[in-house]
């Protein structure tokens, strides 16, 4: 369990309660992918999928994708790189992200204050936490929509 990290104040609701459920699965070390169930979940955390490497090429597919809600980016689809959901902007970082978490072990918390998406303006945090899935990690990743920056 990484020892430096944490969420920062004011993080959405939904995010604190899935990190929190991340702590108790870790019990000192990484907790096994097995413990996400994400379509149970997914009732509770609607934009929650999980995340693995495919090799031998090392390309990050979804493996399981909530599909109960309509997704504000490109909508995942299990198999498929993630890549191709990730906005064309953002596609450096987010992957720059995934691969760090997936190689450290640490959790990740991002933000972004505006994203323009089919000519509405999204806020988006997102928490993506490791697990371990046989041999190697996977990745459980949780986006949460938030309330817009009030215009200046």
């Amino acid at each position: 369990m990484p020892p430096n990290f944490r969420l920062p104040d004011g993080a959405h609701p939904r995010i604190c309660s899935f990190f929190g459920l991340w702590l108790d699965a870790s019990d000192g070390d990484l907790p096994e992918a097995n413990c996400f169930d994400v379509a149970a979940l997914s009732v509770d955390y609607p934009l929650l999928a999980s995340i693995g490497v495919d090799e031998p090429d090392k390309v990050l597919v979804w493996r399981r994708v909530s599909s109960k809600v309509r997704w504000p980016f490109g909508t995942p689809v299990s198999g498929r790189p993630v890549v191709e959901s990730v906005p064309p902007l953002s596609v450096r970082r987010v992957m720059n992200s995934f691969t760090e978490t997936l190689e450290s072990g640490m959790p990740d918390y991002f933000e972004t204050t505006s994203w323009l998406y089919g000519g509405s303006t999204r806020a988006l945090s997102r928490l993506v936490v490791p697990v371990n899935a046989g041999a190697g990690r996977e990745l459980i990743a949780l986006w949460e929509i938030m309330d817009p920056p009030a215009a200046p």
